[in-house]
Formats: structure tokens, sequence, C-alpha cells
């Protein structure tokens, strides 16, 4: 992808950005005998995307190199160079159509991630929790969450051939396993689990066929479904993925797949059902006494976050039918701070044209008929929940009340 240099302008700008971002800050003899040609943009994984320069320094005249741009919401650091090509032409020989080099790149990717990992499988930076027993493994993680350690090393190969994970360098896969061993959580998306199983039966493990790649994995990736009662009975499914070393017969962690709690019902309330991804969530909308409008209902925690003093006050809320004027109040205030001053300011022929598309209250009372009908009860603890709905006044932003001890914050 090559800019066309129309006029001095265009060239002496691209030049001065690239010296103000430090782009060039590890290039041999300095960055501003460098000059920008282009760029290289990926968009497929992994994507990548590099600044080409060519070289004026007469030590290697001509040269092509490559640094990562700095964004205003990247990486703030100079990248490593990497010298591509020994002058234009020779950079241009390397240049062909998609459906020949992506082949070449996919091959040498891969041998890339084979030599780095393999350099990281004989020196990890951090040994994982390990035992000859997956059941017996499972149930130190139980009792002793905050001290176990999950296996960054096949975290780190399960990214690379399920997510397309990139590694370019030894240090950057070893800073990956260390994170991915200390801070990765027992879920891959949500902070770790706090909770506190009963009843624990372990399964037989089976062989991970999960999609996406699961069939380029070193063998042996296991997975181990766990039954548990947690919380106030309730039962709690889950799914780890195992790793087990044919060399040592020791098992370790990987992560957790899974964790679902189908159904809950609660009286007065409905069905709540839990899984890892979106936590506990009423499974049909709920309209509060104080609404006008049916809201999804979620609850923030874990697995046994449902207790009963969660469920008071989740009944509480619905039923609370005087928090309506203060609700309805604060929501007209907001609407006259939000929506008067740049409706007084346009002109009286668009003043009637907004009043025939949305309507003008004058009244706390009236203030529904200018919300949207997708609103959410997101219930943080037990005392506090947020209100959040669409608002015609502001559509970029709607309206969210945050509620704690029925005082609005």
């Amino acid at each position: 992808m090559f800019e066309a240099a129309e006029h001095e302008t265009f060239c002496r700008s691209g030049y001065t950005n690239y010296l103000e971002r430090n782009e060039g800050g590890r290039l041999p003899h300095g960055p501003t005998l460098y000059f920008p040609i282009g760029k290289i943009e990926g968009e497929f994984n992994p994507s990548v995307s590099l600044r080409l320069l060519v070289n004026l320094n007469g030590q290697d005249y001509g040269s092509i190199w490559g640094v990562r741009p700095i964004g205003y919401f990247g990486d703030q650091t100079p990248s490593e160079p990497i010298r591509l090509a020994d002058d234009l032409v020779s950079f241009l020989e390397l240049i062909g159509p998609s459906r020949k080099l992506q082949p070449i790149a996919a091959k040498n990717n891969a041998a890339l991630f084979d030599r780095l990992f393999s350099q990281y499988i004989a020196a990890p930076p951090i040994e994982p929790t390990a035992m000859d027993n997956p059941a017996a493994l499972l149930n130190f993680f139980f009792a002793n969450r905050e001290t176990t350690i999950f296996d960054g090393a096949r975290n780190i190969e399960k990214q690379r051939h399920t997510r397309s994970a990139r590694y370019e360098t030894a240090e950057g896969m070893a800073e990956a396993g260390r994170s991915m061993a200390e801070n990765l959580p027992t879920n891959p998306f949500h902070g770790s689990t706090p909770v506190r199983r009963r009843d624990v039966k372990i399964g037989t493990p089976v062989k991970y066929d999960g999609i996406y790649g699961a069939d380029r994995l070193t063998p042996h990736y296991m997975v181990v479904s766990v039954d548990s009662v947690v919380g106030e009975n309730l039962k709690l499914k889950e799914e780890y993925l195992l790793f087990h070393d044919q060399a040592s017969a020791n098992w370790s962690i990987v992560h957790r797949l899974n964790s679902t709690i189908p159904g809950v019902k609660v009286a007065g309330v409905g069905v709540f059902a839990f899984d890892s991804t979106y936590k506990w969530q009423l499974k049909k909308k709920v309209a509060p006494a104080w609404s006008e409008l049916k809201a999804e209902l979620r609850v923030e925690g874990e697995e046994d976050a449902l207790t009963a003093q969660r469920i008071g006050f989740i009944k509480e809320i619905i039923k609370k039918a005087d928090f309506r004027f203060t609700f309805e109040a604060y929501v007209f205030k907001l609407y006259q701070e939000r929506f008067y001053p740049e409706f007084e300011a346009m002109a009286e022929h668009e003043q009637k044209d907004w009043a025939k598309a949305f309507p003008v209250v004058l009244d706390p009372s009236e203030i529904w008929q200018l919300l949207g009908k997708k609103a959410s009860i997101h219930v943080e603890s037990d005392a506090i929940f947020e209100f959040h709905v669409e608002a015609g006044f502001d559509p970029e932003h709607g309206v969210s009340v945050r509620v704690q001890d029925w005082q609005i914050k």
C-alpha cells in the first residue's frame, strides 16, 4: 500500500509525523535519515501494520525497513525495526498477489511459532501447578484458588491455533505465558471464581474437540466436567480444559471452558439462569412497579451471587412503586438540561419540526413518552442497581440512573 507523493507538503507532513511520534527511535544510525514511502497493512488474522522506510544513510543507502506506526491509542514506544530488503528493486520482488503469498506467509508464521514455542517449553518462566491425577488437581484448585498456577504454555498454544494469536519474539511469548499462568481466570473472559463448591463430582477426561484449529494442537488436551452445589443449593455445571503431559504423566489446568446454572425459579420474580459469559440473567423481562417499561434484569457476581439477600433486594426493586416520583423528577431534570438549551437555540421553524417528530413534555410524569423500549436493570450488590434506557432527547447516551439505598447517585 504505497502513498501517493502528490506534492512537497504531503511528503513533509508524512516525514514530520514519523519523526514526532519517534516511530524510528530504534533504527540504526538514528531515525532522521529514513524517509517514509508507504505502509504494509494486513487486516486478517493475524493483523499487521508497518510503515515502510527507505534508508538514506550512506552506510546502508537505499535499504528498505519496516517499523510499527505509533497511533494515538496504541503502544507509544518504538518497535524493533525490520530490515526488509537491500534496495527497492529487491523489495518489489517480494510483492505479489495475496493468493500466492498467503500460503507462504502462513507457513513462515507456523515455523516461527514452532521455533519460539519449543524454546518456551524448554525453559518456561513459570511452571504450572501439576498433579498425576486430574480429580486431585481440580480439587486442589477449588480449595486453593489463589495459589494454583495455570498452564501458560498450553494456553499460548491454544491461543495461537484457535484464535490466531501472534507471537513474534521469545520475550513476547514468555511475557504472554507469564501473564496467562499468573493472571488467567478460570473463565477466559471474566474474573476468577470465588465460589465455594460442595458435593463435587468430577467426570472422566475426554478428548478436547473444540473448533477453530483444535486439530492442530498437541494431542492430550482433555476436557473434564464438574458437577457441584454452590450458594443456596444451586446446581453448577462446569467444564475445564486440562493438558495431560505424556512425558511426565502430570496434568495441568489450561482454563475453564464454561460454567452454567440452568434455571433457578424465584417466586414473584421469574426464572434466573447463569452462564460464565453473561452472568445471572432473568429469562424474561420484568416491569417494576415504578416503571412503564419492561426491562432485562442482570445480577453482578459469580455462581454464588444469587443469595437470599440479593433476591430480597431484587423483589424490592420490582415492587417499590414510590420510587417512580424520584425517577421521573430526575429524568425530567436531565431532559431540561440536555434538551432545552439546544431547543431554544433553534429557529422557530426548526422548533416546530422538532415538536412534530418528538414530544415536548412539560411535566415529570410525561417523561415516559421520551424513553425508548430497550431498558435494562443491572443489580450490582444488595443495595445498588443501575437502570439504563434509550432516550429520544439523548440518543447517543440514553439515560443511566445509578441507585444506592434508593438514592440516585
